[in-house]
C-alpha cells in the first residue's frame, strides 16, 4: 500500500510540478545545504567513509527516580479497522511484548470520532475500553502514549480521524482514490483540513472540540500508572499547503515555503493551544508533537518555532517524528546508496536540539519481503541506538510489515532485529550504547547525574542471545558495582557507585 502510494505521488508530482529527471534539483537554502551535507557525513552506510563523530548532547524522558527511559515498542494498527476503535491485542499479547520481546512502550491509537461522536458528547464507554488496556499495560510494566490518530482527516474520506459532523468540505465532490493517501489531494479533503487549521471566527469550534477531547482524556487518565503522555495528532496534513515536490523529493524548500509557513502560522500555534489546555488538567505527563505529513518522514528539514511548556519545573515536551523512506519504498529495494536514514538522522537531531526536547520515533517500519529489507531495518535501528532515540515499530499486525503471526503464534524473520539487548532505564545520562546482533556484544556508557536513584536496567533475553551464558565487564573499579538478573523479566540490573563521574559496561557471550 505504501509502495503504490509513493509511486502514484511521484507520478502526480511529475505531472503537476514538472520535476522530471531532466529537471534541475530543487534549490536548497543554506540551512538545507548544511543539513544535507551533515546527512552525507553521518550516513549509516558502510561506504560513507567519514566518521560523523560523537552524537550531540540529548535530553531524555525520565522516570520517577530520575533514570533515563529508553522506549522500544509498537503501534497496533488494527484499531483503525475495528468497529469499536480498539486494538486487537489482549493481556497475553502484552505480556509477550514485555517479557519475551522487551517492548516497554505502546503507542496506543485513539480517535476523535470515537471519543466525541456528537458535538460535546464524550463517549465514556470508549474511554472504558482504553482504561482496560491501560490496566493491562500497567500490570506488565508497559508505558503508553495516547496517539490522536488521523489518516486523510476522516472515515468519509477512506480512513480515520474526525467525526462526520466535524467535516467542512464546502460541498465539494469526493472521489475515492485507489491508493489511500492519494485522497489527501482530493479538494474536499484539503478544504476540510483548511477549515480545521484556520482557527478563525467561523471555524474556531473545530480545534476547540478537538481540544475538549484531549482535556477529557487527560482528565480521565492523568492518574493512571501506565500513562506516559499524549501524542497530539498523527501525521498532520497541511490541506491545500501540501507541496508534492517536497513529498516526492524529500527536501524542504526553505523557511518561507508554503509548507513551512503552514508549520509556523498554523501547526505550531495549534500545538501550543493544545499544550496549554492539557496543562490545565495534567501538569506532569509528557506531550509529544509531530512534524507534518509528507517529506519529513524521508528526512526533509522542518522549520518549527520553539514550543513552550507552562508547567512548573522542567518542560515535558518531546518530539515524535516518523521515518519512512520514499526512495526505498518507491524502488521496492534498499542499498547503502539510499541516504534517507542519514538525512533523517541529521535533520531530526538538529530539530531536537533547537527545541531542546527528547526524540521518540513514533513510527517506522518496512516490508520484510523487499530486497534489502534486513539492511534497512538494521540501519534504522543502529541509527536509533547511535542517537539514543526511543521508538515504536509500525506495526503489531499480521502481514509483511508485522513481526508476529497471531494465527500461527509464530515470530517472523524480522523479530531478531527488533528484539535487542538495550538499556531500558539508565541511572544517569546515557552517552552511548550499541548492540551487535551478529556477535551479540552490547556496550553501554553513561554519566552520573545528581539525584538519580535505582539501578540501571538492561533488557537481556539470555535464552535468545546467550544460550551458553554471558559475561559482564566494566571499566568501573572492582567492587564498585554489582549485577543481578531477573529471568522472568529478562532484565539485568546494574548497581553502580553514584560518586563515580562515568560508567562503562560490556556484555558478551561467555
Amino acid at each position: 500500500m505504501r509502495l503504490a502510494t509513493l509511486v502514484a505521488l511521484a507520478a502526480l508530482a511529475l505531472t503537476a510540478v514538472g520535476c522530471g529527471n531532466d529537471q534541475p534539483p530543487v534549490a536548497l537554502d543554506a540551512g538545507d545545504a548544511a543539513v544535507d551535507d551533515a546527512a552525507m557525513r553521518a550516513d549509516v552506510g558502510a561506504d560513507a567513509g567519514v566518521d560523523a563523530g560523537p552524537p550531540p548532547p540529548r535530553q531524555f524522558i525520565t522516570d520517577a527516580q530520575g533514570r533515563a527511559l529508553i522506549l522500544h515498542g509498537i503501534n497496533d494498527g488494527t484499531a483503525k479497522d475495528d468497529p469499536l476503535f480498539s486494538p486487537s491485542f489482549d493481556e497475553a499479547d502484552l505480556q509477550r511484548m514485555t517479557d519475551v520481546w522487551g517492548f516497554d512502550f505502546d503507542r496506543y491509537l485513539v480517535f476523535w470520532e470515537a471519543a466525541e461522536p456528537m458535538p460535546g458528547m464524550i463517549d465514556q464507554s470508549y474511554f472504558d475500553r482504553i482504561e482496560q488496556r491501560l490496566d493491562w499495560a500497567a500490570a506488565h510494566g508497559m508505558m503508553v502514549m495516547l496517539d490522536m490518530h488521523q489518516d486523510v482527516y476522516a472515515r468519509r474520506f477512506c480512513c480515520d480521524g474526525a467525526p462526520s459532523w466535524a467535516i467542512r468540505d464546502d460541498g465539494l465532490p469526493f472521489t475515492l482514490q485507489p491508493v489511500w493517501s492519494l485522497n489527501y489531494l482530493q479538494p474536499p479533503v484539503q478544504h476540510a483540513f483548511d477549515h480545521f487549521w484556520s482557527y478563525d471566527a467561523t471555524d474556531r469550534d473545530l480545534q476547540d472540540h478537538f481540544g475538549d477531547v484531549w482535556v477529557a482524556l487527560a482528565t480521565r487518565f492523568h492518574d493512571h500508572p501506565a500513562l506516559l503522555g499524549f501524542d497530539l495528532i498523527n501525521e498532520p496534513s497541511g490541506g491545500s499547503a501540501i507541496d508534492l515536490n517536497e513529498i516526492t523529493r524529500g527536501v524542504a524548500t526553505g523557511p518561507t515555503s508554503t509548507t513551512s509557513v503552514f508549520d509556523q502560522t498554523r501547526l505550531i500555534p495549534f500545538y501550543q493551544r493544545l499544550i496549554e489546555r492539557i496543562r490545565a488538567v495534567d501538569a506532569d505527563h509528557w506531550i509529544f508533537f509531530e512534524p507534518r505529513f509528507g517529506a519529513a518522514g524521508s528526512g526533509a528539514v522542518q522549520y518549527f518555532p520553539r514550543l513552550t511548556d507552562p508547567r512548573a519545573g522542567e518542560p515535558r515536551i518531546a518530539y515524535a517524528p516518523h521515518l519512512y523512506s520514499f526512495s526505498y519504498e518507491a524502488a521496492s529495494s534498499y542499498s547503502t546508496s539510499d541516504h534517507t536514514v542519514a538525512r533523517w538522522e541529521a535533520a531530526r537531531i538538529e530539530e531536537s536540539r533547537t527545541q531542546n526536547v527528547p526524540i521518540v520515533m513514533g513510527e517506522f517500519g518496512m516490508d520484510r519481503t523487499f530486497p534489502g529489507a534486513v539492511q534497512y531495518l538494521d540501519d534504522v535501528l543502529e541509527m536509533a541506538d547511535r542517537q539514543r532515540i526511543s521508538w515504536a515499530y509500525w506495526a503489531y499486525t499480521p502481514g509483511t510489515w508485522g513481526f508476529w503471526d497471531p494465527a500461527t503464534m509464530t515470530e517472523q524473520s524480522n523479530i531478531d532485529q527488533l528484539v535487542r539487548v538495550y538499556p531500558q532505564r539508565v541511572a544517569g545520562t546515557p552517552t552511548a550504547w550499541s548492540w551487535d546482533r551478529t556477535t551479540h556484544v552490547f556496550t553501554l556508557a553513561f554519566d552520573a547525574r545528581a539525584g538519580v536513584t535505582g539501578p540501571t536496567e538492561i533488557f537481556l533475553p539470555a535464552d535468545r542471545f546467550f544460550p551458553g551464558g554471558y559475561v559482564v565487564t566494566s571499566t568501573d573499579p572492582t567492587g564498585s558495582w554489582s549485577e543481578a538478573y531477573d529471568a522472568s523479566r529478562r532484565v539485568l540490573s546494574l548497581t553502580t557507585d553514584a560518586s563515580l563521574a562515568s560508567h562503562a559496561f560490556t556484555i558478551a557471550p561467555r
